[in-house]
């Protein structure tokens, strides 16, 4: 990857990760404050939303860090494994729902 590419992506990273933490955080979902069971249909599936919106998000960013990250490696870094589009969706879509259990849980440590 050229440096002017890695920049950029890095860049990016960091501006995801800016619209990832404030998705994620359970304050700024609809309905925030109120006990569930007061939540009418609407702001049910309004919270429903802005919940998956986040992992989506969280699903963005951990692929573009992974590009990042892969960048720095001499030749590009090892080949991705050959993986269906789904199951690679499924495990992003894993590790950005670890992202938000932990922003929920207050533990900000790396694993």
């Amino acid at each position: 990857m050229r440096k002017d590419q890695f920049d950029r992506i890095n860049d990016l990273s960091e501006s995801i990760g800016e619209v990832f933490i404030e998705e994620a955080d359970p304050g700024n979902w609809s309905g925030a404050g109120i006990p569930l069971k007061k939540l009418d249909e609407q702001e049910r599936g309004n919270r429903y939303w802005d919940k998956k919106n986040a992992i989506q998000t969280g699903t963005l960013l951990a692929r573009v860090l992974d590009l990042r990250d892969r960048g720095l490696l001499p030749n590009g870094g090892p080949p991705m494994p050959d993986v269906d589009a789904e199951k690679e969706i499924k495990r992003y879509e894993k590790q950005a729902r670890e992202l938000i259990d932990a922003i929920q849980s207050g533990s900000t440590g790396k694993r």
